[in-house]
């Protein structure tokens, strides 16, 4: 009895083409919701591998395509395209990553980049272009990479304002005001917090917390007291909000 080694072959070809698409479309899936919902970036090394994973991938898959749909170009082409389709639902944010980190390394030669110090440029370029959610996740990264950096999570938390995302930008604010060692410096933070969770939402405790953990950190700071004066003034509506309550309960 004779065996068809060829049919075989393109019969495991195949096996193989099935199972190299259950991790093509789950880090793919993975990768977005860590940039889309985390707004995570990848380490360059990890970026790096899956590119060349994915040129593996596709040059196996159009060579199996052209081997089955050799004789049919049509279908050949509307396979590759769609192919190529998912590649850049799933991927296209990492290859834009990959290529604007490419062009930093470019104008910024490896000789001058120190790992050891958080780099902006990629962040601060989005920026000037007008691309808030890409500065917001580049300084993010940057303020995972670097906790005790201060600059990085307030960018970070800046930018996520500036496109509404009021929940993300908080924990980067808090993240930045830890860090800042200068009282005034601090104290633009502190303000900005301050208004977030007085007027935007409403939370008057929150408020209150701001100002007393600035007035801890720096209490002989050079405007410690319009602080207080301000804590004062929050106390103050707090009670007279109290009794307003009470007394048109008793009424």
């Amino acid at each position: 009895m004779m065996i068809d080694t060829d049919a075989t072959t393109f019969n495991f070809a195949w096996v193989l083409s099935g199972i190299l698409l259950i991790p093509y479309l789950f880090w793919g899936i993975y990768l977005l919701r860590q940039r889309l919902v985390y707004h995570a970036e990848l380490d360059r090394a990890v970026e790096l591998f899956t590119i060349a994973a994915l040129v593996f991938f596709f040059i196996f898959e159009f060579t199996l395509l052209k081997m089955y749909l050799g004789n049919s170009p049509v279908k050949l082409v509307f396979s590759t395209l769609g192919l190529v389709a998912s590649a850049l639902a799933l991927y296209g944010p990492l290859l834009i990553s990959f290529g604007s980190h490419l062009m930093v390394d470019l104008v910024m030669p490896s000789a001058e980049f120190d790992p050891s110090v958080p780099q902006y440029g990629a962040a601060a370029g989005c920026e000037l272009r007008g691309d808030f959610e890409a500065a917001a996740r580049e300084y993010a990264t940057i303020a995972r990479m670097f906790p005790k950096d201060s600059h990085a999570p307030l960018r970070a938390a800046d930018n996520f304002m500036k496109n509404d995302e009021l929940e993300l930008a908080l924990p980067y604010f808090l993240q930045g005001l830890k860090n800042v060692r200068s009282s005034s410096e601090a104290l633009r933070v502190t303000n900005r917090l301050f208004e977030i969770y007085r007027r935007n939402l409403d939370d008057k405790e929150k408020a209150k917390s701001v100002l007393e953990e600035y007035l801890k950190r720096f209490p002989d700071a050079e405007y410690a007291g319009s602080v207080r004066n301000r804590l004062e003034r929050l106390d103050s509506e707090s009670r007279d909000a109290i009794e307003s309550e009470r007394e048109a309960a008793d009424n």
